[in-house]
């Protein structure tokens, strides 16, 4: 209760530069570990389940910049964002999926369809843009971009722009 009532109060906060420092101490309060001079904007979006398990799983690295909509969906698993990112708005991290395996559409949700969960890492100096989907299990190597749009479902190596359902290498960046 006491995670939904504070992330309540922080979605109301409008994105004036000058309340970042009372938006992160905010989210420090309920476990979201916030590398100093990052700047998160509101409103964020937590999966539905509001416990402490589902807000500790974050970590922003330094100087990261978080835009307003982002979903992180962590629960039983950790979200760990580097330093010096851009995250766009609407972007949503998901560590969460069931297996596939559907026998008979009409029998109940049985234990192969279960839920399983995995980490998500995203290196230092990675841009994602804006509503962007990141799947369980998946890492992001240091400055590689992740265009627009794009769904990301496996690991993408470091200095790479990827792009597309599913993300896929359009080229390297040359640094």
């Amino acid at each position: 209760m006491y995670v939904f009532f504070v992330l309540s109060i922080y979605n109301q906060l409008p994105n004036f530069y000058v309340l970042n420092g009372v938006r992160c101490a905010l989210l420090r309060t309920i476990g979201v570990r916030i590398g100093a001079r990052s700047h998160i904007s509101s409103p964020l979006v937590f999966e539905q389940s509001l416990g402490e398990e589902t807000v500790r799983g974050l970590t922003i690295g330094y100087q990261t910049f978080v835009n307003s909509e982002v979903r992180f969906a962590c629960r039983n698993s950790r979200i760990a964002i580097g330093n010096r990112c851009m995250i766009g708005p609407r972007v949503s991290f998901e560590t969460s999926t069931h297996n596939l395996v559907i026998e008979d559409f009409h029998d109940r949700v049985d234990e192969t369809r279960l839920t399983f969960h995995r980490d998500i890492v995203v290196r230092d100096g990675v841009w994602i843009g804006v509503g962007a989907i990141i799947l369980c299990g998946v890492t992001i190597g240091e400055q590689s971009i992740v265009a627009a749009g794009s769904v990301v479902t496996r690991d993408v190596e470091a200095g790479i722009l990827v792009g597309g359902v599913p993300a896929r290498m359009i080229r390297r960046i040359v640094a």
